[in-house]
């Protein structure tokens, strides 16, 4: 309005002077009024203005100095938050020399505040209010409630007694000295109301547990506790468990307001004692160690052990090894709860009676032969056996350890195993001794072939005995091989030919021999030569034969450079064109291994995979794509129609550059669907670099909007085929911005999907 002014005037005051002394009708001085005011800060007043020889003068009101107020084009003055004296200045808006003022005393405002700010308090609960009254010399304030009784009571001296009714409510306090001013706030008053946690515990006697009460509603949070079901609780919440399993319910009351409490119960267990193992089975006069757990409690979880019908039954420490009796029977242990004697558990013992087996219990062999026995004692911790052979000597010995030999009879003999703790029991064998003139001994296979360190399987046949048992053996030790009792075979790490052995138990002097020829070692790789692209895997197999160690270590030559591969074989090509090796070490043989070729070829041409979906996106155009020429057209949404598309691609222009659709076209667009129309025809195109940008679009509306039915326009690029770019290489290819314009409304962007350009 002040800029307008200054062009305003001086233009009216040319007009003046042009046209001589005659006065200008509305331009005479100016009478502001009132011409004094006294106001309060803050407070609005109205001034007038008049101009001698106009009923409709026209005023521009300001005030003079910053901070000195606020004025409105139609005089209504509003007054600083500073006291203080101003000026209010009325100017002619036709001549701008005449102007008249008006004084304005603005005096402090009286401002009440109000204290504590939106306080909660219960129901019936109270709380003072404090008034501050500022701007004036009577400071005093009168209370009220904006509600009225239904709220509560307010008192002279600002206290407010809560309605029992739940609710936010409002207390105003009003200046005495200008009852124009007034503060309020409002007040929540809420229910009393008790929570205890924690709730639904499970807990040992004699436990201690923490609980805590939170009083909503009051601004006195302070509880009494209390418990039913037995325990204690301390002023403070904490509650100890009874020494008696049971329902407990502990309980907050809330100070503010004793009828309303909050509970929480609790479950005190049981005590239980539990022994482990349950039962037992040991021989005469043996041992064994029970384990008592006692739960439900945190007193003692010790327990005193005992054996039901005495020291007879046998006994028990203070640690649970129990010591049987030497009669058989089943017995009682006992573990009892020290702080609960109430509370035991028992566990069942078998004391088996005493008895001897002899393995084997029946045996064959020649006259002069050996065989061992052993014996076996159940019932009693003494294993021991004395061993003899019925008829005596003559009838074969036997030594204290079970080896017996057979006389040079044949016949059949007993072999006696007595218990050394119970004479009284024993077991008995039998041996038959044969002719030793008529056993052979055969072995099967022959002969077999294995690789260096691996196995095989023999199997002796012995005819002429009942005893068809062999021992086997290895010529020249254990440097040519070991072999099992049954017969396995394991090779030496040395190549050669070796002999295995099988000699009668029954006839030692009997035996049969097998050859086993042992192969070097040697490595080979599967496939032997494979052809790949970049940054593509190929999966290779190695086979080690001579050894049954079948581990290989896998290299390539010349570093992780010219690919790299994993310890299962899994081959990664470089991203280079090039031949490669790789190599499989044999892992307990490293001087044997094998190699592999790999080549990954130039590219030779380029190949374009469509992206998915039913959207916007470029797809390849086979039938005019050829070699390294890549013709991509951009189809739209199924269902839709249009006026026009634009979009502008980039891509690497190191390894690709833009290129018209055939060798006759003007742009680097090709149109192919919508309705184009005379000249000129918009359809543009342009390259720079890796960007291309280019536009199809139809002359007006006249025309029908074109269905998405096909291909709406192409563009191509040419690949550049470079003796170190390799097959397999993707080139990168994205939209930086699409639009395309619908068949009604405006020109919007659309998001076109892409697919992946990788050499061939």
């Amino acid at each position: 309005m002040k800029t307008l002014t200054k062009l305003i005037v001086p233009l009216l005051l040319g007009v003046l002077a042009a046209c001589g002394d005659e006065p200008t009708p509305g331009s005479g001085p100016v009478t502001v009024a009132p011409k004094s005011v006294t106001v309060k800060a803050g407070d609005s007043t109205t001034f007038t203005a008049s101009v001698e020889g106009t009923s409709e003068p026209k005023i521009l009101w300001s005030v003079e100095g910053q901070d000195s107020g606020t004025i409105t084009s139609t005089g209504v003055y509003t007054a600083p938050a500073q006291a203080g004296s101003y000026t209010v200045v009325a100017t002619n808006a036709v001549d701008g020399t005449k102007k008249d003022t008006a004084s304005v005393t603005v005096t402090p405002a009286v401002v009440v505040t109000l204290t504590p700010a939106s306080p909660t308090v219960s129901t019936a609960g109270s709380i003072a209010f404090t008034a501050q009254v500022t701007g004036a010399s009577d400071t005093s304030v009168t209370w009220s409630l904006k509600e009225g009784a239904a709220a509560g009571t307010l008192t002279a001296a600002g206290v407010y007694t809560a309605s029992s009714t739940p609710g936010t409510y409002t207390v105003v306090a009003t200046s005495v000295a200008d009852p124009s001013r007034s503060a309020s706030t409002q007040v929540k008053v809420e229910a009393v109301a008790v929570t205890v946690k924690p709730n639904g515990s499970t807990v040992d006697q004699g436990a201690v547990v923490e609980f805590s009460a939170v009083v909503t509603g009051a601004s006195n949070t302070g509880v009494t506790w209390s418990v039913e079901g037995g325990g204690t609780i301390t002023s403070s919440g904490i509650y100890t468990a009874p020494t008696q399993a049971g329902p407990v319910t502990v309980t907050a009351t809330s100070l503010a307001d004793p009828t309303k409490k909050g509970s929480a119960t609790l479950t005190v267990r049981e005590l239980a004692v539990t022994i482990t193992p349950a039962s037992q089975t040991i021989p005469a006069s043996g041992t064994a160690a029970f384990y008592a757990t006692v739960t439900g409690t945190t007193a003692s979880t010790a327990v005193t052990w005992s054996v039901e019908g005495g020291s007879t039954n046998g006994t028990i420490t203070s640690s649970g090894v129990y010591t049987a009796p030497s009669k058989a029977g089943t017995y009682t242990v006992v573990a009892t709860s020290v702080a609960n004697p109430a509370k035991k558990a028992s566990a069942q013992v078998t004391v088996g009676a005493v008895s001897v087996t002899i393995s084997p219990a029946t045996v064959t062999i020649a006259e002069g032969a050996t065989t061992t026995f052993t014996a076996e004692v159940t019932g009693a911790s003494n294993q021991a056996v004395l061993w003899s052979v019925e008829g005596g000597d003559g009838n074969g010995t036997i030594t204290s350890s079970g080896v017996y030999t057979a006389p040079s009879k044949a016949g059949t003999f007993t072999v006696i195993a007595t218990s050394a703790v119970n004479p009284d029991k024993k077991a008995t064998a039998t041996v038959t001794v044969t002719s030793a003139s008529d056993v052979v001994v055969t072995i099967t296979p022959a002969s077999q072939t294995i690789p260096v360190s691996g196995t095989a399987a023999f199997y002796a046949t012995v005819t002429g005995t009942p005893n068809t048992a062999v021992t086997w053996s290895v010529e020249g030790g254990t440097t040519h091989g070991t072999i099992t009792s049954s017969g396995v075979y394991t090779a030496p790490s040395t190549p050669g030919t070796y002999t295995v052995v099988a000699t009668s138990v029954a006839d030692p002097t009997k035996t049969a021999t097998a050859q086993v020829t042992v192969e070097p070692v040697s490595v080979t790789i599967t496939p032997a030569t494979v052809t790949i692209a970049q940054g593509t895997t190929a999966t290779f197999t190695a086979a080690v034969t001579g050894t049954s160690h079948q581990a290989v270590l896998w290299s390539v030559e010349g570093g992780d450079g010219n690919g790299i591969i994993t310890s299962s074989g899994i081959y990664t090509a470089p991203a280079r064109p090039g031949t490669f090796t790789v190599v499989a070490t044999s892992a307990v043989n490293p001087d044997k291994k094998a190699t592999a070729t790999v080549t990954v070829p130039i590219a030779q041409g380029a190949d374009y995979t469509d992206p998915t979906g039913n959207g916007w996106k470029l797809v390849k155009n086979t039938a005019a794509s050829s070699g390294s020429h890549l013709v991509l057209d951009l189809v739209g949404p199924p269902g839709g129609s249009g006026r026009g598309v634009d979009l502008t691609l980039l891509v690497n222009p190191v390894q690709a550059t833009w290129a018209k659709v055939t060798p006759s076209d003007t742009e680097y667009v090709t149109n192919r669907l919508f309705e184009l129309g005379a000249a000129p025809r918009l359809i543009k195109g342009g390259a720079q670099e890796g960007k291309l940008s280019v536009g199809v679009f139809q002359k007006g509306t006249t025309v029908p909007a074109t269905p998405y039915t096909g291909a709406l326009l192409s563009v191509a690029l040419d690949v550049k085929l470079d003796p170190s770019l390799p097959a397999g290489s993707r080139i990168p290819l994205s939209v930086i911005k699409a639009h395309a314009l619908p068949a009604t409304g405006d020109l919007s962007t659309i998001n076109v999907a892409v697919g992946r350009i990788v050499t061939q």
